[in-house]
């Protein structure tokens, strides 16, 4: 069976990546005893590195299953419990003065009650910041960062919503139990026990880019904001939410972590228990289905309609800010896990759905064509990149800069300078355009008309509308689901309190 999906995934994702404009494209597809890769496009443009599925990459939120592992390993231990407050695994009084009530199972699932903290961003030279030490600035602070705190980061626990800082609670009571810091933790007890020799996370005390075996090189994929066909390297940037964002890997990787989960599926004990694992894919609370079923959240894995039936599937969609998506899937039922990633964010769009990602589509194939079969023949599937969007005019390289800035140092609420002469350096055409309209300085200009009126979501929805309806229609053409100035990004800048 993986003989026959990975052909047809070898022939199909060059068109793949080229339809969907992303400079590179890994995926891992493994059963319980097998793992076969495949990868097309550049890992970076500017140096032409070959994207491999060994190629490392900020993995965003996949990394809130491997804090869900590392709890339920506690919870076997006899540390905590599902139930327990989760008040009674932190130190005393971190998270305030008479905290609602929450349990560890609340934060897992997303219903602790908290809002946005998406990423909690800083420029990748800046120190990290110890998670508890963290967690406790963020509850001092009472907001959450976007937009300089335009929302609340406390509301009422119960309901569904998705918070990477919840997690970063959860992984700070992982830390505060075992009396070490989170990374080494899972470094050894999820990392190392799965075999995952190139996965790190970035809290400060490992490169990102290290690798297991001292004779190995490991090279770090280059991730692109794109607008169109035009793509400009992103900034590297580290997140103090580490437990919930912070975790670097490879395709390849984090398939061997799915893998062993898939034994563990079918009854062999491996990071943890199956009844671990099972109470990690039990339906909580519904969630918003993007996948195009409905879909519901467990303890940090998001899962399908368990009414699918043989087709049901559990797993994670990831991204960092601003040019990795991945997608991970495993199919219990059918024996497959698959993962793959691509190292473009469409500025645009501000979300790339599963459906319409390469990576997302790559997770998706491989599920279908493993029960299904592949097809017999895929037409018309060369390489060549498609031109997917508008040359750049030095008009509209502003324009690129002005939401690239808009997007840190608003959305995001960096507060460090983008490096963005270097990052204009670096900008590359995928559909073979004539570069001559390209104005890296206009690019600049553009950042540092953000960065002057960031993080205020008024000023920037104003600085918005000020580049007119040449600029809505420019981002149409960039793929945006509609002729707008997506400036602010209205889910995280209108208070909801």
């Amino acid at each position: 069976m993986l003989d026959d999906v990975m052909a047809a995934l070898d022939t199909v994702l060059p068109r793949l990546a080229a339809v969907t404009g992303t400079p590179g494209v890994a995926v891992a597809v493994a059963t319980s005893t097998e793992l076969r890769t495949a990868a097309t496009g550049f890992a970076d443009l500017a140096a032409g590195t070959p994207m491999t599925a060994a190629t490392v990459a900020p993995a965003g939120s996949l990394t809130k299953p491997v804090t869900g592992l590392a709890f339920l390993q506690l919870v076997e231990a006899g540390m905590a419990g599902l139930d327990t407050p989760v008040d009674e695994v932190l130190p005393a009084g971190l998270r305030g003065r008479d905290p609602a009530p929450v349990t560890t199972a609340m934060l897992a699932a997303h219903q602790g009650g908290y809002y946005g903290d998406i990423v909690t961003a800083t420029a990748h030279a800046a120190p990290a910041e110890p998670v508890l030490d963290f967690v406790r600035r963020r509850h001092e602070t009472g907001r959450a960062v976007e937009y300089g705190g335009a929302l609340p980061l406390v509301t009422t626990p119960g309901p569904y919503s998705y918070s990477s800082f919840g997690v970063g609670v959860l992984g700070g009571a992982v830390e505060h139990l075992t009396g070490e810091p989170y990374g080494a933790r899972v470094h050894r007890d999820v990392f190392a026990a799965a075999g995952m020799a190139d996965t790190s996370i970035d809290d400060g005390t490992r490169s990102p880019w290290a690798t297991g075996a001292p004779d190995r090189t490991t090279a770090g994929a280059t991730g692109y904001m794109a607008f169109g066909d035009w793509c400009l390297p992103s900034p590297s940037l580290r997140t103090s939410a580490y437990p919930g964002v912070g975790m670097y890997t490879s395709a390849a990787d984090f398939a061997r972590l799915l893998q062993s989960l898939l034994r563990t599926a079918a009854g062999d004990r491996g990071l943890v228990t199956p009844e671990s694992l099972a109470a990690m894919v039990t339906p909580r609370v519904p969630r918003p289905s993007p996948h195009g079923v409905r879909s519901f959240s467990g303890l940090t894995l998001e899962l399908a309609d368990p009414e699918l039936g043989e087709d049901w599937w559990w797993g994670h969609t990831a991204a960092f800010p601003w040019g990795f998506w991945w997608e991970a899937r495993v199919w219990p039922h059918r024996d497959l896990a698959a993962v793959a990633v691509g190292n473009r964010w469409d500025m645009a769009r501000f979300h790339n759905p599963a459906t319409r990602s390469a990576p997302g589509l790559a997770v998706e194939w491989a599920g279908r064509w493993a029960v299904a079969g592949s097809p017999g023949k895929l037409t018309d599937m060369d390489e060549r990149p498609r031109w997917t969007g508008p040359r750049p005019t030095p008009e509209s390289s502003r324009w690129m800069g002005v939401l690239a800035g808009e997007r840190t140092h608003g959305l995001l609420g960096v507060t460090d300078p983008m490096p963005a002469a270097t990052l204009a350096r670096g900008a590359r055409s995928l559909g073979g355009t004539d570069p001559g309209g390209w104005d890296p300085e206009a690019f600049v200009r553009g950042v540092e008309q953000a960065r002057a009126v960031a993080p205020d979501p008024d000023a920037l929805g104003a600085l918005g509308r000020e580049l007119g309806p040449a600029a809505a229609l420019w981002m149409l053409e960039c793929g945006a689901s509609s002729a707008d100035v997506t400036m602010p990004v209205g889910a995280f800048a209108r208070s909801r309190h």
